[in-house]
């Protein structure tokens, strides 16, 4: 995998950009494309302009609005749902998609470190380039785990997940040698570095009428 440095804007107009935030791993959705092939899916972000792109110190996004993905409750709607305003498994921006979970993380000593999926369906997950959780299937949600040394200091990490009918869940937990499994951004054993300005999310219904405006204005470059 070639897992590098990315630079993203928004040319939004009238939106109000905050101040960088802690704990963010960046979060890019790409609607209608999706593949049990990680290298397809690579592939495909580094040719297209995502549908949505967020920050989110929590990894947890169902399309079951009256459920949750994994094992800690509370769940996120999936960042275009969310700004569509729109629920349920059935709806079209929730059946065929893949995202891309990506951002630099640290760890504060030497040791063997543990990352946790619940997804439905595959999941595919790199930690320094080192692929650690593999699973290329379509499925219910399932659990995943994957562990690697890492030294104290800084590290990357790159997650991408598809979806293609059915339920879509993902849930991303991390842990030390104890065992017990956090958010990215509840974790006392690894931190989040501060991530660029975002712009301030307007109210749902403002989302869906800027939606696809802003779609088709979001720019990513990578450096590799």
């Amino acid at each position: 995998m070639k897992l590098g440095q990315k630079i993203r804007w928004a040319l939004v107009s009238g939106l109000i950009l905050s101040q960088p935030v802690q704990a963010s791993l960046l979060v890019e959705q790409y609607s209608d494309y999706w593949s049990t092939n990680v290298n397809d899916l690579e592939a495909y972000a580094d040719a297209n302009i995502a549908d949505a792109s967020v920050y989110f110190d929590v990894i947890d996004f169902t399309d079951d609005p009256a459920g949750f993905a994994g094992e800690i409750p509370g769940s996120n709607r999936w960042p275009v749902a969310e700004a569509l305003d729109v629920n349920g498994e059935s709806h079209p921006v929730n059946d065929t998609f893949f995202a891309s979970v990506s951002g630099m993380f640290e760890v504060y000593s030497d040791g063997d470190y543990f990352f946790k999926t619940w997804s439905d369906d595959g999941v595919f997950v790199f930690i320094d380039g080192n692929l650690i959780i593999n699973d290329p299937n379509l499925h219910e949600e399932q659990m995943r785990l994957g562990d690697i040394f890492l030294s104290a200091g800084t590290h990357e990490v790159q997650l991408y997940y598809f979806e293609n009918g059915g339920e879509a869940s993902l849930e991303f937990t991390v842990a030390d040698a104890s065992m017990v499994f956090q958010h990215w951004g509840n974790s006392n054993v690894i931190g989040l570095p501060a991530t660029p300005p975002v712009v301030n999310a307007p109210e749902p219904s403002t989302l869906a009428v800027l939606a696809m405006g802003l779609f088709g204005l979001i720019r990513r470059a990578k450096y590799k």
